[in-house]
């Protein structure tokens, strides 16, 4: 995965940045590596990338070449200055034990995310490639705002198809339904300093946003499905920090300040440990793309029995809510699933973890195999239960 650590000077800058990390330049999975040396690289796709593997091969302690699996040779680099190509740009860090010749860093890349509809600030809808670059995987965000409330919301969306004579709210497949007749996810921001973390791969992005103290995300784009692509062709998950439950009218006036970061009630909890009690699909801010095309609403509650779980949160009294650190002081993450009592297995949120909040605070970060992984707070709550973790790769 690619990652952007940064700080946006409010909600649509942060907006604009998020356009230009998808659609400049191709995404980089997880890099694996053989041989001796024990640095690092920070990989991505280059702005012509195509999907390939990359493999990248020490000819000494600095030096090596860079070849495509599509594109042929890419030039040489060494250690410590960045390399650039229109195919793929890395960058690779010494580390304690130097690196030695024959020694490869190998990843795959994807071609960039494609700009459907591109309204600076405001409003953006994107078509992902999918990680194969064969897919057409279509997702995006809408500001809708108020002076007076003091609210910077993004509205979220995941779609089946794309016309761009239509709305954002009417597009085909909708997460919210035709007209927003059915409210979808919500991102709560502010018109102020924003620092970020966003990760994305060819498939899904995640943006984790630090607003004063509380911190809210959102997951827009395909999980990791436990089914067979015939089965379940398009596994479409859409997640934020705030959704209300019912109909569009249970949802707060225009004008309302319960539409604020700020707000302190269930309504408001990140799509990884979404609300614990719902009484519609829409009252969560978890939702998948089920086969049929309805779309379901997760819960992070054990009594659910009507809708979708996330699990561990689910069953968080059997789980995570009383595992303290490792014995070596690292910790322990746990895939979030998500699924149903039908029963049905949905598949993995791509990259999201559960973590034990004992002796944890936001901004850790939790190193497993050579990747980090960041700690997040279900946005103000600081309970043993109520942290996850993000694949920083």
């Amino acid at each position: 995965m690619s990652v952007k650590i940064g700080t946006a000077t409010d909600y649509a800058d942060l907006l604009n940045i998020l356009d230009t990390f998808l659609t400049a330049t191709g995404m980089a999975l997880t890099p694996s590596f053989v041989g001796t040396g024990n640095g690092t690289i920070d990989a991505r796709g280059g702005s012509a990338g195509v999907a390939e593997t990359i493999t990248v091969t020490f000819t000494s302690v600095t030096a090596f070449n860079v070849v495509g699996s599509v594109s042929g040779s890419l030039g040489s680099g060494v250690v410590g200055t960045p390399f650039t190509s229109t195919k793929a740009n890395l960058t690779i860090t010494a580390g304690g034990t130097a690196f030695v010749a024959t020694d490869a860093f190998t990843f795959v890349v994807t071609p960039p995310w494609t700009s459907l509809r591109r309204t600076s600030g405001s409003e953006m809808i994107w078509q992902a490639p999918g990680n194969g670059g064969l897919d057409q995987i279509i997702v995006g965000a809408k500001v809708f705002s108020d002076v007076g409330a003091d609210y910077y919301n993004w509205r979220l969306g995941g779609f089946i198809a794309f016309d761009s004579l239509l709305p954002f709210t009417q597009q085909s497949g909708y997460v919210g339904g035709p007209s927003q007749s059915i409210p979808s996810p919500v991102l709560n921001l502010w018109n102020s300093s924003i620092p970020y973390w966003i990760i994305a791969n060819g498939r899904r992005v995640i943006v984790i946003a630090k607003v004063s103290t509380v911190y809210v995300s959102c997951y827009l784009g395909l999980i990791n499905s436990y089914m067979s692509p015939g089965a379940f062709p398009y596994p479409l998950a859409v997640g934020g920090s705030m959704a209300w439950d019912f109909t569009i009218a249970s949802e707060p006036a225009s004008n309302s300040v319960n539409w604020r970061w700020s707000y302190s009630g269930a309504e408001l909890t990140n799509f990884a440990k979404p609300k614990g009690s719902i009484s519609t699909p829409q009252g969560s801010t978890m939702r998948l793309r089920l086969p049929s095309g309805s779309w379901q609403g997760f819960s992070s509650s054990s009594n659910e029995t009507q809708y979708g779980r996330v699990s561990p949160y689910s069953n968080i009294d059997q789980t995570s809510s009383d595992i303290r650190a490792n014995l070596d002081g690292g910790y322990t993450l746990f895939p979030a699933t998500i699924w149903d009592i039908t029963p049905n297995q949905y598949g993995e949120l791509d990259g999201v973890f559960d973590v034990t909040g004992f002796q944890q605070s936001s901004e850790n970060t939790i190193t497993i195999g050579g990747i980090q992984h960041l700690v997040v707070q279900d946005v103000f709550r600081t309970s043993k239960s109520s942290y996850f973790a993000v694949k920083l790769a």
